[in-house]
């Protein structure tokens, strides 16, 4: 199915551009290409039409052309194209790939972040293989740039040993905000502080300096304010963001969206610099918000049943991809006015919104199960806990096969999108296709809920969270819906740390799916490539903090708690039948967490399968690897939860 990403508004509100991804299936790989269509919905067409990865699509002030980052050439680069089309040429060429890029507002220079390339004496090491690494000195520093537009001639703004994460442009093109870790990594972005680099000059001066995270800072277009987004002070992965408000020229800064007390994906200042756009997550659906610049007058502005991604503010209006349930991804243009609190009692509409593109037509009319979001509680703390059910095509009532697929994070959720959270891997509608309910929970842990039900799961993988995941299966067995005897479970990373406690603490289950799953907490943490995540999911604090640090103080983790935590430290042999997958080059849950399982699994006689796959990091990349994730994952529970393969399309 395509996937339309980062809609862009022209300057002058006219035109439109954005991205559609299709499936190359006879290259196993995906071509992204620029758009540009009318606002009104017409003279939609395409712009680029290299086979390869061109994305991230952004209009030169004047409107006269877009740039876009593309891979044609074997690594990202920044290329130029004609807003009416013509040949794209490359505007800076770069040794390492270009992250991310952004036009200064007069249209003059282009600011990018790109990884430090090797030195000379590097690259003759590496040339004669005497190229021994020291570990923690190997790391690549992404840093940033500038190019002239009119030369392509670039000058690089920052150095040292830190690594940037976001940036932005101040209205009058002199300084660019940015945010500096002291390293590339996850980890090195929760440990974020604010600068101001003066691009004449290239003097750097600090703008926040705290623990914890600082990024994504964001002038006014008045130039008076900058706004971020921030930890307020604190460190950890489980701490909810907060959008900050500050003066452009340095002081304190304020929150000004405790009321939303969620972590924003995206924030835009309005034209006229009086309120800040906010895109995230509220339980299930994902919305845009509207806050003042002091804190004031929160509200939401789209209230859709469904998900928007990419917004883009121009004016009064608002451009973004939304989805739902019930119909696929498409560029949409509704309102960006303030509509009405997100907490009142209004239904959600999609009334004020106008679709503009009409890419998937073929699978807005297709036959899909029933889904829902259902509600339950905990029965041992009462904890309210919400999900996705979706019912087979045409289920009329009765017992049939439930599948209880678990997200990933454990800070992810599954919200109202058509084919939704990790859809192509374990596909709920082509499950409900062939018979089978599928549960979909947002247990305690998860984000889009809040800061105190995201941190409800600290030191408790496998604990209160499982008791929310089986509560929810035990409303559907009570319900009439779910048949005991056809109970089947899946889920990828932390959702496969639940599908392999299951092992170990379920007998009700016929076949249970993990994909790259924790197995093991303690060598998870000791081998992947979040060396801060675990000590913060299982902190054993020292109070009180010493007043002197500039963050919490940790005390060694405990190694009673991680086994007690740990699946492989609970295995049983089960009558369930088992599917292990993994990336072969997963670097966030290394392969050895699977092999672990599968290894332990097959010495106790389970009937365990484990499917490699190459080139594949936390997730396959590749269309075929998705397919065989896919089709594996349907011909799993479709004969073991009734017993007969898949009918052959």
């Amino acid at each position: 199915m395509p996937t339309l990403a980062t809609p862009r508004w022209s300057p002058d509100g006219k035109r439109i551009a954005y991205v559609l991804t299709k499936a190359g299936l006879a290259r196993s790989a995906y071509d992204s290409d620029v758009w540009v269509i009318g606002a009104d919905g017409r003279n939609d067409r395409q712009l680029t039409t290299a086979k390869a990865n061109d994305v991230r699509p952004r209009w030169s002030p004047d409107g006269k052309s877009i740039a876009f980052l593309s891979d044609r050439d074997g690594r990202n680069a920044i290329w130029l194209i004609g807003a009416d089309g013509g040949e794209a040429r490359k505007l800076v060429e770069a040794p390492t790939p270009i992250r991310d890029y952004e036009w200064s507002p007069d249209g003059s220079t282009i600011a990018f972040t790109r990884q430090d390339e090797p030195t000379p004496e590097e690259e003759k090491r590496i040339k004669e293989k005497d190229d021994a690494r020291v570990v923690g000195e190997d790391r690549r520093l992404m840093h940033l740039h500038v190019a002239t537009v009119a030369n392509g001639e670039t000058r690089r703004l920052t150095s040292g040993g830190s690594s940037i994460f976001g940036y932005g442009w101040s209205p009058d093109s002199a300084r660019i905000a940015y945010s500096r870790g002291p390293g590339p990594t996850l980890d090195d972005q929760y440990r974020t502080n604010l600068f101001e680099v003066n691009v004449k000059s290239g003097e750097s001066r600090s703008l926040v300096a705290r623990p914890g995270l600082e990024n994504e800072p964001r002038y006014s277009p008045d130039g008076k304010w900058l706004a971020f987004t921030s930890q307020n002070g604190a460190h950890g992965w489980l701490i909810e963001h907060e959008v900050h408000v500050m003066p452009a020229g340095g002081g304190a800064s304020r929150s000004v969206s405790r009321e939303y007390g969620r972590t924003p994906e995206a924030i835009e200042w309005s034209d006229d610099s009086k309120s800040i756009l906010i895109e995230g997550a509220w339980n299930t659906t994902t919305q845009l918000f509207r806050v003042n610049a002091d804190g004031s007058g929160w509200t939401d502005t789209t209230r859709v049943n469904g998900a928007i991604a990419g917004a883009d503010v121009h004016g009064d209006r608002a451009v973004y991809v939304y989805q739902s349930l019930t119909e696929p991804p498409e560029v949409y243009v509704g309102e960006s006015s303030p509509r009405r609190k997100p907490t009142d009692n209004r239904q959600p509409t999609t009334d004020n919104i106008r679709r503009i593109t009409n890419h998937n037509a073929a699978y807005r009319n297709r036959t899909l199960g029933d889904t829902r979001v259902i509600r339950w509680k905990n029965p041992k703390d009462g904890l309210e806990i919400e999900g996705l059910l979706t019912l087979p095509v045409g289920y009329k009532g009765g017992r049939v096969p439930l599948l209880t697929f678990v997200h990933g994070g454990p800070a992810s959720r599954f919200d109202q999108t058509f084919a939704g959270y990790l859809g192509m891997t374990y596909a709920p509608q082509v499950m409900a296709a062939n018979g089978i309910a599928v549960l979909r929970p947002n247990p305690r842990g998860s984000s889009g809920y809040g800061g105190p039900f995201r941190a409800a799961n600290l030191n408790d993988w496998g604990g209160m969270d499982w008791v929310d995941i089986n509560a929810g299966i035990d409303k559907l067995l009570a319900d009439g819906i779910a048949d005991p005897e056809r109970l089947g479970m899946c889920g990828w990373s932390y959702g496969g740390f639940i599908a392999a406690w299951a092992i170990g603490h379920s007998d009700r289950l016929k076949a249970i799916s993990v994909g790259a799953a924790v197995t093991d907490l303690l060598s998870f943490h000791g081998t992947a490539d979040i060396r801060d995540f675990i000590p913060h999911y299982f902190e054993q604090r020292e109070t009180p903090p010493d007043p002197g640090l500039d963050e919490m103080r940790h005390a060694p983790l405990s190694l009673e708690l991680l086994r007690a935590h740990s699946p492989l430290w609970h295995l049983k042999k089960t009558k369930a039948k088992v599917l292990i997958q993994h990336g072969e080059s997963d670097d966030r849950v290394p392969l050895s967490q699977g092999t672990m399982l599968y290894r332990m699994l097959d010495e106790l006689g389970v009937d365990v399968k484990m499917v490699i796959y190459p080139r594949t990091s936390h997730g396959a990349r590749e269309p075929k690897l998705r397919m065989d994730l896919m089709r594996r994952n349907v011909e799993f529970f479709t004969s073991n939860l009734f017993g007969r393969s898949v009918p052959d399309p």
